[in-house]
């Protein structure tokens, strides 16, 4: 069973069917530079001038190297404009599970049970080998691992299911 994708070094190393352009690498080499500058910005928390020349000199250096590594793997970051909805419930996520993390924690330190995890199966299409799908389940993986409760683990491609461990999981027969 592989659960993101092939196995590496299983099969044919996959192979650009066609050249990009130099003005569409350096198209892809700017998204990843102003995304990689935004980052940096929001996480320095300053506009001063030393900092954004260091700033855009990392960002530089990032932006390089992302696009190597997709230009050598044969992919692009293809997202989808409604594929940004799927972001909506992440804050109401990211609260109801640290919510439910901290209560575990807590009645563990309390009467020293662990909390009852498990896996989940979730359904889910795998989709082709192309760059859209590549994209599309990494996004999936990251947002399914956003909130602390729960762990992507990958996607069966040969039953389309996504599968997940819980640290807490919820009692059998309950709904999330």
């Amino acid at each position: 069973m592989s659960l993101g994708g092939p196995v590496a070094g299983a099969g044919e190393p996959r192979r650009r069917k066609e050249h990009l352009p130099k003005a569409r690498r350096g198209v892809y080499w700017l998204v990843w530079w102003a995304l990689l500058m935004a980052l940096w910005v929001w996480v320095d928390d300053t506009l001063l001038f030393p900092e954004l020349l260091v700033g855009a000199i990392v960002a530089g250096l990032a932006a390089t190297l992302a696009e190597l590594a997709q230009y050598q793997a044969a992919s692009h970051v293809r997202v989808r404009s409604e594929w940004l909805g799927l972001l909506a419930p992440l804050p109401k996520a990211l609260l109801f599970d640290t919510w439910t993390v901290l209560v575990a924690l807590w009645r563990q330190i309390v009467s020293g049970t662990p909390p009852p995890s498990g896996f989940r199966e979730e359904p889910c299409l795998h989709g082709g080998d192309d760059g859209e799908s590549d994209t599309r389940r990494s996004l999936l993986l990251g947002i399914r691992s956003f909130a602390p409760n729960t762990l992507a683990l990958g996607i069966d491609p040969e039953r389309d299911v996504l599968v997940t461990h819980q640290l807490v999981a919820p009692a059998r027969g309950a709904k999330r």
